[in-house]
């Protein structure tokens, strides 16, 4: 089982004041936060400190260099993972469609390694594998074709180890915008991929909420939050609640297309290099935050 932590006074109470959002049946939707944030905390304490806070599941995070990535997570921990029976619904990596060949080989076989893990932590149901695309978007009209072939190969990778890959637009990639992702998921039309809806990459570009959520909601596995601004012209990642996307108008629009699923909150790696970043009081306030908006729709 996973060990019992021991709180801090601010720890405790902050667990007495948060709120509890509304339960699954209730609104179809379940909240998740990653040990992508965590990165300082051992697993089993990124874990208990999640469940602690009212999460109904996490994310962990398989990049080099995580405490849980494949290489590092032994038998014994994804055992104990396991047997704590806490939801792992999704894992994110960070691959890069344009790639050298050398590196896209690699991707193949750390998507099988990933997938291990998936299987080993959760297994009749593995954890969907989530990442980013690469390029620029400048890039997107001539690398198209051969960012559809390369997923192809990703996606087929992800069926023969029996888990799903999650891909997702981001505001500095070649995939930028709904309409890219769709033209991908279709040209590749693969069952082992499906899409993640982030508005906050969308919300840097002025994209309407309520339009891109019509065209890529119904394509995706789940969806992952934060806000976001730009500073100096540059994108800079939030904490939802901290920026200026309307959660509530956001969860409303979201139960009026009746999709069900994970709500991923991330907490991007600009916050986490920020002197004294807290992990667990930004899993805090993002949690407290959200929840409320829940309990309003």
């Amino acid at each position: 089982m996973v060990p019992k932590i021991t709180l801090t006074r601010r720890g405790l109470l902050a667990a007495l004041t948060l709120p509890a959002a509304k339960s699954a049946a209730a609104h179809g939707l379940r909240l998740s936060i990653g040990t992508y944030g965590m990165k300082s905390l051992p697993v089993d304490e990124a874990l208990s400190q999640i469940r602690r806070i009212g999460y109904e599941g996490a994310e962990l995070c398989v990049m080099p260099g995580w405490p849980s990535e494949p290489d590092v997570l032994d038998a014994a921990a994804r055992r104990r993972i396991r047997e704590a029976r806490f939801p792992i619904p999704t894992l994110i990596d960070n691959f890069n469609l344009l790639a050298s060949p050398e590196a896209h080989r690699a991707t193949l076989n750390r998507i099988k390694a990933d997938a291990g893990l998936a299987h080993d932590v959760s297994p009749g149901h593995p954890p969907m594998l989530q990442t980013v695309l690469g390029g620029r978007p400048s890039e997107w009209a001539g690398v198209r074709d051969n960012m559809a072939a390369r997923l192809e190969e990703w996606a087929r990778a992800a069926a023969e180890s029996r888990i799903t890959i999650a891909v997702k637009s981001h505001v500095s990639s070649a995939v930028d915008t709904p309409d890219k992702l769709l033209w991908l998921l279709g040209k590749v039309s693969h069952p082992a991929l499906t899409a993640i809806y982030d508005y906050s990459h969308f919300s840097l570009m002025g994209l309407d909420m309520e339009q891109t959520m019509e065209q890529l909601l119904p394509r995706s596995g789940f969806i992952t939050v934060k806000d976001a601004r730009r500073v100096d012209g540059q994108p800079a990642f939030l904490l939802p609640g901290e920026g200026k996307i309307d959660y509530v108008q956001y969860f409303r629009k979201v139960r009026q297309l009746k999709w069900r699923g994970w709500v991923l909150v991330e907490v991007s790696r600009q916050l986490q290099t920020l002197p004294g970043y807290d992990p667990v009081a930004a899993a805090e306030k993002s949690y407290r935050h959200l929840a409320s908006c829940l309990n309003q729709i």
